[in-house]
């Protein structure tokens, strides 16, 4: 839990909720998927991420840490925090807003089952798992290259050719924003400008995912066995934030495997 000093030092971590232009909808960052939104909040609650809680989107918050996730209850424990007036607020209002960060995207989601109960002899708040929850990602995406003997493939639909009619190309390396492929398939045209749509990428131990790419760019590479390849750079077009939380858990797991070699 909190101490006062604590929410002094951390004042300026302080985040608030997003304000969404009419260019963009709230709705493109929304995930739905119980598996990801549970993903995403143990990894919040194993970092001790700071979250900052708004009761009813007011002005006033509270600073406080997930304690403790329990999926059969579907509930959540969190912090009481150290202003019990601000506390109060938090068990009387219709919504609480929270809002944190997780691997450096912003996180946002809302509760609406908020109780005042003892946990290992403190005081908790608990609250309902969310349904849903926003993963809001603007900035550029990190990107990481896939296995050499395994690489992930990317299945292409052929255009005007039957639906059955399907291309497979290697990739080189994934993002949230797009893929980086092989440009050796004798049928597919890597062009800049293409788009495929209904893409299959399959990653491992996490799921198949569907999504339309368009080729943004082109060039010669050289691979590390020596051989010399066109490397295709493509964007994924309107990605839905469940299909994004799966390639950012395939990140996050490629990562720790590397960590750990």
């Amino acid at each position: 839990m909190l101490r006062a000093s604590d929410q002094m030092t951390e004042a300026t971590n302080v985040l608030v909720p997003t304000q969404f232009s009419q260019e963009e909808s709230r709705e493109n960052f929304r995930i739905h998927s119980e598996i990801d939104i549970l993903f995403i909040l143990r990894g919040i609650m194993q970092t001790n991420s700071l979250i900052t809680l708004y009761p009813d989107y007011a002005s006033d918050f509270i600073l406080a840490s997930i304690i403790a996730i329990d999926t059969d209850k579907r509930e959540m424990v969190i912090d009481y925090g150290t202003n019990d007036k601000n506390c109060q607020k938090a068990l009387h209002c219709k919504e609480l807003v929270f809002v944190t960060t997780q691997n450096r995207v912003k996180i946002e989601f809302v509760c609406d089952q908020i109780k005042k109960t003892q946990y290992k002899g403190k005081d908790v708040i608990v609250v309902n798992i969310p349904k849903s929850l926003l993963r809001i990602q603007r900035r550029s995406y990190f990107r990481i290259t896939t296995p050499i003997v395994k690489p992930l493939k990317c299945i292409i639909p052929i255009p005007g050719r039957d639906p059955s009619a399907k291309a497979e190309v290697a990739l080189l390396d994934i993002s949230c924003g797009g893929i980086a492929v092989i440009d050796q398939h004798p049928i597919i045209n890597f062009d800049p400008g293409m788009i495929y749509s209904d893409c299959k990428i399959v990653l491992p131990d996490i799921g198949a995912i569907t999504v339309n790419i368009q080729v943004k760019n082109t060039y010669e590479i050289t691979l590390r066995n020596g051989q010399n390849c066109m490397r295709a750079g493509c964007q994924f077009i309107e990605l839905k934030a469940s299909m994004e939380a799966m390639i950012q858990r395939y990140i996050i797991k490629q990562e720790q495997m590397r960590k750990v070699k």
